[in-house]
């Protein structure tokens, strides 16, 4: 009996010290996230910050730590900068609640990363500039780890810098709800909504996914633009001396552009020819564009990073939309709606030069194909120098009507023939050309595409380089540059227009399928 008295009073002792211990800790930790809180601060040309919070609860047995006011204010070239959030809640995991103890070196004696908090919620963020106004309703954050040499950092009081932090740092899932920005401008306000947004696989500089869900943007109260979804994965930040030349680039721009352009432009290329990439894949979908006379809509866009040595990349752009309406009041003329596809590839080549390809599938107009090798126009000061030195070589340019010459002879006239007539003699009078062999066979491709509108074919001479000069110097004599073919299509124009003029008069709305 006496023996379990003992135990049971040894339990109880040890209890005790545990608790004193834990107890013991809050003004500990509460002294400790003060101190380290203020020392935090955003470094940068001209930047100057200084964080700060109003109050820190931490409760011992629950192991959770609150923090009531904590905010981030200072200078920027700019103006005044301010981040602040009402309250963040965590769960301190017992690792970490060790590091406030003398054990410090040993728990941050492995430089590696750990879990510093557990059960992350953040309310009411909210960041002013002089340039826009953001809040986040609510912040959810499964775990965040952090390197062990920064956990040390923010114990001892040291500064640090929080751009510089987040590439220490790490989370599996971060997920904020209710975002929103508004932005003043000379065109009135812009503000932008996110229903949701999501951060997976945070670790340092890569992010394995980044995802925002229904976006909504309007300037002075009217919808501009919405998305159903947006998700970047395989993300990898910029190495973090560039992303602090980017910051000093964008200071210098707001006295002199044209030296930040000249900054920025070798940064940019220093991020894009990192490796491992930016991103490796972008998707967009749900999208509806406001203008004026109706809306544009595309169904799903995307980009892909597929290598970087040499460097590949794709897009894509699907159903893509406008209704005939819009699509006749914005260019002045008859057309149908637009229904098109389209997609884009580029491969290095060289240092210098890259192969383009680009596919568009319009709907009741028609499909081109095209690639090129595009040459790099080097440094260049202006865009009218680079216009000059820009170059090309290996066109290959194909075009299948599908009822686009058919809408332009609408355009003339509801009479086929005379429409057709128009058009043919037209192109007849532009075709002025030297009288060569080559020559002569463009003319024929041309003038035979327009009165039987098929299939049109352009290609360069290969592995001959063309710039503006050269096209400049040959609109008397294409055929020292290019070749034409074309074949012929199943209807002539005069027929294609006949049916489309017919349809006109039966309804409203002409239905759209004269090219097929």
């Amino acid at each position: 009996m006496k023996k379990a008295y003992l135990a049971a009073a040894i339990v109880i002792l040890l209890a005790a010290g545990v608790m004193g211990l834990m107890f013991g800790l809050s003004p500990l930790v509460e002294g400790q996230v003060h101190r380290g809180i203020q020392n935090i601060g955003i470094s940068g040309d001209g930047i100057t910050t200084q964080a700060a919070v109003d109050r820190v609860e931490f409760s011992p047995l629950s192991r959770t730590l609150t923090l009531y006011g904590l905010r981030l204010r200072g200078e920027t070239p700019q103006g005044p900068l301010s981040y602040e959030v009402a309250e963040v809640s965590l769960r301190i995991p017992l690792r970490m609640l060790l590091a406030y103890t003398p054990l410090r070196p040993m728990v941050l004696k492995e430089p590696r990363m750990m879990p510093v908090a557990e059960n992350i919620v953040l309310r009411n963020l909210s960041t002013r500039s002089p340039d826009f106004r953001a809040s986040v309703q609510r912040e959810e954050i499964n775990e965040l780890r952090c390197q062990s040499e920064l956990v040390g950092r923010f114990l001892d009081g040291a500064p640090i810098d929080a751009l510089a932090a987040t590439y220490l740092m790490g989370a599996d899932r971060a997920h904020s709800f209710f975002l929103s920005v508004n932005m003043p401008g000379k065109d009135g306000l812009a503000q932008l909504t996110i229903k949701e947004s999501l951060v997976q696989g945070w670790e340092g500089a890569s992010i394995a996914l980044m995802r925002i869900d229904d976006v909504q943007s309007r300037l002075n109260g009217q919808e501009s633009m919405r998305m159903g979804s947006f998700e970047a994965s395989g993300v990898t930040l910029p190495e973090l001396g560039l992303v602090h030349r980017l910051m000093d680039a964008a200071a210098v721009g707001e006295h002199d552009m044209e030296a930040a352009v000249k900054t920025l432009g070798p940064v940019l290329e220093e991020i894009l020819a990192a490796d491992p990439p930016l991103v490796r894949q972008v998707r967009a979908s749900g999208m509806a564009f406001s203008v004026e006379n109706g809306s544009v809509t595309v169904g799903e866009a995307g980009f892909d990073w597929l290598s970087n040595s040499p460097r590949h990349t794709t897009s894509f752009i699907s159903n893509l939309a406008a209704p005939r309406s819009l699509i006749q009041v914005s260019s002045g003329f008859l057309a149908p709606a637009l229904k098109a596809n389209m997609t884009f590839e580029s491969m290095a080549q060289s240092s210098s030069s890259h192969k383009k390809t680009f596919s568009l599938k319009a709907e009741n107009l028609a499909d081109v194909d095209c690639s090129l090798i595009l040459y790099d126009a080097g440094i260049i000061s202006t865009s009218e120098q680079a216009l000059l030195l820009q170059s090309f070589s290996d066109l290959n340019l194909a075009i299948k009507d599908r009822g686009a010459m058919a809408w332009l002879g609408l355009n003339l006239s509801h009479d086929g023939r005379a429409a057709a007539t128009a058009v043919q003699l037209s192109l007849h009078k532009g075709l002025e050309l030297n009288p060569t062999p080559q020559n002569k066979a463009i003319r024929e491709a041309l003038l035979a595409f327009v009165q039987r509108p098929g299939k049109l074919e352009i290609t360069s001479v290969r592995g001959q380089r063309i710039g503006i000069l050269q096209l400049l110097g040959a609109l008397g004599d294409p055929g020292t540059l290019f070749g034409c073919t074309a074949a012929p299509g199943p209807k002539t124009l005069e027929e294609q227009i006949n049916a489309l003029a017919a349809q006109a008069a039966q309804t409203s709305a002409p239905v759209e399928t004269a090219g097929k």
